[in-house]
């Protein structure tokens, strides 16, 4: 198998810095690392370029001066992202390597905070506020040419920094994530992981990085949380709410079968507003707790792949009896009256294909899934007829097309 290496500024780098960006006292600047990859391994390559990636490193000066950024270790990092933050109340800026640094000024000197410090895992940013008062998408930081990119990172008050699964609080209090607040320019560590943390939150630990939404009054961060029964041996889940400023976390545990949940996907900010309430104590803290029904909302469907991502989507319905493939062929020939479906039956399986504008659509109903699935490339389309649908089921409709749930 060809291997490959990488030599750096031996062949050719540029080392001025360039497009300086300043904000009061500070300034970014950035100089391009052009590395040459070569087949130095392979039999006969002997030594011969097979391409080029260039890598954009950012200066940073407080008054002219350079910012000289450090690790635990002493260290200098190499800064492969610096941007200002747009709604600091001051000259403020991340800078970004395998850790992450808030730069300030501070009474006329440069003060660095480590908002994340160096790990295994990318630099990871998310808005907690920027969709309308709930988290945004997640996005990471890697190391490559990020000089195009805007000095500038806004989109709400508070910024999830390093959001991983596998975070860990260190012997120095910092967890591998934590909380910015623009607007204070605070940093909030958060601990979930550790044997504390887990003992809080009664046993439960987080499913994945994902965050499933943010309280009303920006105080708590809501995850998925699971543990193991061993007398069922039947995974039991929870939300776990961790009021950030104070590093505290709780578990609400739920009952995935009144809830319509499924896998981890499911627990979505809209979601968790439906079966979840907030109210405050007392003390006037925010509490999470599951909403009292006497009768849950209808069942309906969702979309399997984020559209957002570039991924081709999937509308899907489960757990269904065979009877949803009829209630849909129904509905969709009373709204599309073209259709002309070649329907194939076999064991465990049913399976429609028709064609609405020029576009083919594909329905599956699996009983090994009890699932419905909805598939076309024509997105735009299928994005459509599937809102269609789950309006209809919102409305309460066709739900003797939904089967049972696994008990809890």
């Amino acid at each position: 198998m060809a291997l490959s290496t990488s030599l750096f500024a031996l062949l050719g780098c540029s080392s001025t810095a360039q497009n300086q960006v300043v904000r009061g006292p500070l300034s970014i600047g950035y100089t391009l690392d052009r590395e040459y990859s070569l087949n130095l391994f392979k039999p006969n390559a002997n030594g011969k370029l097979i391409g080029t990636h260039t890598t954009s490193y950012f200066t940073i000066n407080f008054q002219g001066k350079p910012v000289v950024v450090k690790n635990k270790e002493g260290k200098k990092v190499p800064l492969w992202q610096a941007r200002f933050l747009a709604d600091a109340p001051k000259p403020a800026l991340l800078a970004t390597s395998n850790g992450i640094y808030l730069i300030t000024d501070n009474h006329g000197q440069p003060q660095i905070t480590t908002v994340l410090d160096e790990g295994i895992d990318l630099s990871t940013y998310q808005w907690l506020d920027s969709e309308q008062g709930q988290p945004g998408r997640e996005t990471s930081s890697y190391p490559m040419d990020n000089s195009t990119s805007s000095r500038l990172l806004s989109g709400g008050r508070y910024l999830l920094v390093g959001n991983s699964a596998s975070a860990q609080i260190g012997s120095d209090g910092l967890t591998g994530c934590s909380v910015l607040d623009v607007h204070t320019l605070s940093v909030h560590p958060i601990d979930w992981s550790s044997q504390a943390a887990i003992q809080r939150a009664d046993g439960f630990v987080r499913v994945s990085s994902r965050l499933v939404s943010c309280s009303p009054g920006k105080t708590q961060l809501v995850f998925l949380g699971r543990r193991d029964n061993h007398q069922s041996n039947r995974p039991e889940y929870a939300l776990l709410a961790v009021n950030f400023v104070k590093n505290q976390i709780y578990a609400v545990p739920f009952r995935a079968s009144a809830m319509q949940f499924m896998w981890a996907e499911d627990a979505t900010s809209d979601w968790a507003a439906t079966y979840f309430d907030w109210t405050r104590n007392r003390q006037g803290a925010e509490v999470l707790s599951v909403h009292p029904y006497t009768q849950h909302p209808p069942w309906h469907g969702r979309w399997a792949q984020d559209p957002g991502e570039g991924q081709p989507i999937r509308y899907e319905l489960k757990p269904v009896l065979p009877g949803m493939f009829d209630h849909f062929m129904s509905w969709a020939q009373k709204q599309y009256p073209a259709i002309e479906p070649n329907v194939e039956r076999s064991e465990g399986m049913i399976h429609a294909t028709f064609t609405i504008n020029r576009s083919v659509f594909d329905l599956y109903v699996r009983a090994d899934y009890r699932s419905l699935g909805l598939e076309s490339k024509d997105q735009t389309l299928l994005r459509t007829i599937g809102d269609q649908f789950d309006e209809k089921l919102r409305q309460g409709l066709f739900q003797d097309g939904f089967g049972e749930m696994d008990p809890d």
